[in-house]
């Protein structure tokens, strides 16, 4: 009995110290699992407080300005201001040997994104999974991360500046000036200039922008050379072609005659550069009033009437044949549309508004200089230059006729005011010319061509005739009745 007893006691025992021990194994368990949670939640908690904020994260900079608890927008401020006014506020000077111009940065454009790099700052950190958020963000607040912002500039602005520059900047190059004055030519030195180089100064202007940094350069030039020496000026004083129209000097002239003065006056001491052509409507100007122009005789729809400027086309005669007797090339050349009394048919030219001009061009090596003025009743033209032909070598030009142009039919005005079948011309028509002219070259007397130079037709015009429509009036004798 007390054998079995002990044993069921013991029995008993061990059931109770399994018991406990598992009742504190779960005891334990209960407690580690509280820690564990309590641990979790404060380090989750943690996490979250540290990452989930509207701020830029500690130890974020934007080309070494702090942003650290800045918004985005309140970044973006700080950055216009510590960032971008420093930046347009530079100086970028542009020099010359005793030139300066002031540029900014501003003025080409210069400037970075700050809005991106706001935003790019706002986002370090914002991507992936919590704890590797948490994680990047502590390393930012050890380490830091510096962003660099984009940065750009306008290369329009730069050339656009440069070439308003280059207005300003450049120094033309000087020719030298031939006058004659006592029967003596005069001539002046030459001056060479110099002009900005946009490509070459533009490529370092680039580069000082790029760099970011204020600070000056050399602008890169150009020299200019003159196209007319001092030297070849005094090579070129040969007579190397004349002519010369006579105009009369009556009652009624006046005008006339001021207006072929004011064109010699326009033409006389015009220099031109090997190359460069001539033109007498751009050497002259617009015939107006205001320009000292009067009223004389005109070719107008194959009449002669009055208008502003008449005349000049005699001057623009007359140098013509000078400049083909100097044999420099006819760029353009019109006749007139009736015949003139001062030169042979085909030796004329003619100069109206925009549609006829007298063009040539200084075929020769060396500077042509021209000379026109007026006596008492003549026009004189000489062309100076070089003379590169033998002393046996002259020139002339024939005419050959090629026969009429007939009238057309007579324009008839009907008058009810003048008899019936009475005639009277108002205005007798004229017979159209053409006309051939050659350029016969002679050396030593001897000709060696002949060749066409150029075709001229006149027009011919009618004649205006007025007829009379009106009725003879009927006449009764009537017998005198007396008484």
């Amino acid at each position: 009995m007390g054998r079995r007893a002990e044993k069921e006691k013991n029995v008993k025992t061990k059931k109770v110290n399994i018991k406990v021990i598992l009742l504190a194994i779960v005891a334990v368990v209960a407690i580690f699992s509280a820690v564990s949670y309590y641990t979790y939640k404060k380090n989750y908690e943690e996490m979250v407080n540290t990452v989930e904020i509207n701020t830029i994260y500690t130890g974020v900079k934007v080309s070494g300005i702090d942003l650290s608890g800045k918004t985005e927008a309140e970044a973006v401020e700080v950055l216009r201001e510590q960032l971008q006014k420093p930046l347009e506020s530079q100086r970028l000077d542009i020099t010359d040997v005793d030139r300066r111009y002031q540029y900014t940065f501003a003025d080409f454009g210069a400037h970075y994104n700050i809005e991106g790099a706001a935003k790019k700052a706002f986002e370090c950190g914002r991507s992936g999974d919590l704890k590797s958020r948490y994680k990047e963000v502590l390393g930012y607040a050890e380490n830091g991360i510096d962003i660099e912002p984009e940065y750009s500039y306008d290369t329009e602005k730069v050339t656009t500046v440069l070439n308003e520059l280059k207005a300003e900047f450049d120094v033309p190059a000087q020719n030298s000036q031939l006058t004659k004055s006592g029967g003596q030519f005069v001539a002046t030195d030459e001056k060479a200039g110099y002009e900005l180089d946009v490509e070459k100064t533009a490529e370092k202007l680039k580069e000082q922008l790029k760099s970011r940094q204020a600070g000056e350069f050399t602008a890169e030039t150009k020299e200019l050379l003159p196209t007319i020496t001092k030297e070849q000026n005094m090579m070129a004083t040969t007579l190397i072609g004349s002519y010369s129209t006579s105009f009369t000097n009556g009652p009624g002239s006046e005008g006339r005659n001021e207006n072929l003065r004011i064109a010699c006056a326009s033409v006389n001491g015009t220099l031109l550069a090997p190359g460069e052509v001539f033109s007498m409507n751009a050497t002259l100007g617009p015939q107006t009033y205001e320009n000292g122009y009067k009223d004389a005789g005109v070719y107008v729809n194959g009449k002669v009437e009055q208008g502003v400027g008449g005349g000049v086309c005699q001057v623009t005669t007359t140098l013509y044949n000078a400049v083909i007797n100097a044999e420099l090339d006819i760029v353009e050349r019109s006749n007139h549309s009736l015949t003139v009394a001062y030169v042979p048919m085909g030796m004329d030219a003619a100069i109206a508004g925009d549609y006829k001009d007298l063009k040539f061009k200084n075929s020769t090596d060396y500077p042509v200089y021209l000379e026109a003025y007026i006596t008492t009743n003549k026009i004189i033209t000489n062309v100076y230059g070089y003379e590169i032909h033998d002393s046996g070598h002259s020139v002339k030009y024939e005419t050959v006729y090629n026969g009429s142009v007939p009238k057309p039919a007579e324009k008839i005005t009907y008058d009810p005011n003048l008899p019936e079948g009475e005639r009277v011309v108002t205005y007798a028509g004229k017979v159209g010319h053409k006309v051939s002219t050659y350029k016969v070259v002679y050396e030593n007397g001897n000709e060696v061509s002949r060749t066409l130079f150029n075709n001229s037709t006149y027009r011919a015009t009618a004649d205006e005739v007025t007829v009379g429509t009106k009725k003879a009036t009927a006449t009764t004798d009537t017998a005198a009745a007396t008484q």
